[in-house]
Formats: C-alpha cells, structure tokens, sequence
C-alpha cells in the first residue's frame, strides 16, 4: 500500500505468495492481477512457480543459472520452447522426455511403433522426444503400451504407462470421467504438431 500511493513507475514483487498455502494463493493470484490492471504500472515478478509466470505474466523472461534461456508471451513460450530447459520448466503436469533415435520423418519409441514428425531429422541422430501429457491419447492400432499407476484428480486422470524397451514411464493426460485399471493395455497415439524434438545440446530442432 504505501508503494502504491507513491505512484511508482514499476513495482517490483520478489515471491510474494511463497509462503502462502495453496488456496490463499490462487486468490492472491487473483488479486495481484486486477490490481495490475487497475493501476497500469510495470510489474517485474520475480517467481519459480511456473502457474504465476503464465496466469499473471504479459512476457515471461526464463531464467537458468543467470543465463536467459527464452522470453516472450506466455503461450508462445508453452507451445514455442526453443530448449529442453523451458518446454520442462512450463506445464502442468511436465511434459514427458523420451531418448530415441532418429530415422528420417519417424521416430520409434522402445519397441512401439513409430511417431511420424512434422519437420524430418537425421536418420541414426540420438535425439529426445518431448510431448505433453495433453497430446497424447488412446487410440486403437497406437503404441502399445501398459498402465502403471492412475492418478485420479477429479477433473482429470493421468495415466502412468510404460512402453516396452523405454525406461521412462509416459504420462498420458485424459479426462477424470476415462475409466482405466493399473494393467490394463492401451495403445497410445500422439500428435505429431505437438511433438517437440531435441538435440544432445538440449536445443529444439
């Protein structure tokens, strides 16, 4: 309040609802940005909860070890991360990051089949797939896969599934009414325009 009244042309908040529990946050969120919007001021939020950056934030600077890794306008940074950093830094639950090889236009994943790209990568290249929880759906004729653990959220369900020669589980993001039991064999489909590939550097191709 008493910076406020000085009529500042910035106003700098440095983890201002750290230490506030969960529901006393989502409605400070709430608060922080009508008062952004009443005032018109510059505001620098400084935060590591990736739900504040993108709920409250006009650009987003990403931050790693003082080095900017990207910055721009929230969904641009969602669907657009230009490294393995960002694309795991945003999103909720985290977007899945599977080692495979390259062959052309494909990819295969462990002994499933295979996930056709948008754009081609170098046959016999190791590169890492990146896909959202929310891109990946059940399908008939998909990768063959078998569910580990569901975790039943209410308005939604996530589905922990392995794929046979991964070492990583899949986490596959479907609506809370999908009915689903640990062992039960899907077949997984993803969606090619939201497939991210990276480079060893960590850098999107």
């Amino acid at each position: 309040g008493r910076a406020i009244v000085r009529h500042p042309d910035v106003f700098l908040f440095d983890e201002p609802l750290s230490n506030l529990d969960a529901e006393l946050r989502v409605h400070m969120r709430v608060e922080i940005a009508k008062l952004h919007k009443t005032l018109k001021t510059t505001v620098i939020y400084v935060t590591h909860d990736q739900v504040e950056a993108m709920t409250l934030a006009d650009r987003i600077v990403i931050l790693n070890n003082g080095r900017i890794e990207q910055e721009g306008p929230p969904l641009h940074l969602y669907q657009h991360p230009e490294n393995r950093f960002v694309a795991g830094f945003l999103g909720q639950p985290k977007m899945n990051f599977v080692p495979v090889v390259a062959d052309g236009a494909n990819l295969r994943l462990g002994a499933g089949g295979p996930v056709l790209l948008t754009r081609p990568v170098a046959a016999g290249q190791a590169v890492e797939l990146g896909i959202r929880p929310d891109a990946i759906s059940l399908a008939g004729g998909g990768i063959p896969a078998r569910i580990v653990l569901v975790e039943r959220l209410g308005g939604s369900s996530l589905l922990h599934t392995k794929v046979e020669g991964l070492d990583t589980l899949l986490t596959v993001e479907l609506p809370g009414t999908y009915e689903a039991a640990t062992g039960t064999q899907v077949h997984l489909a993803i969606d090619p325009a939201r497939a991210h590939v990276f480079a060893s550097t960590g850098q999107t191709l």
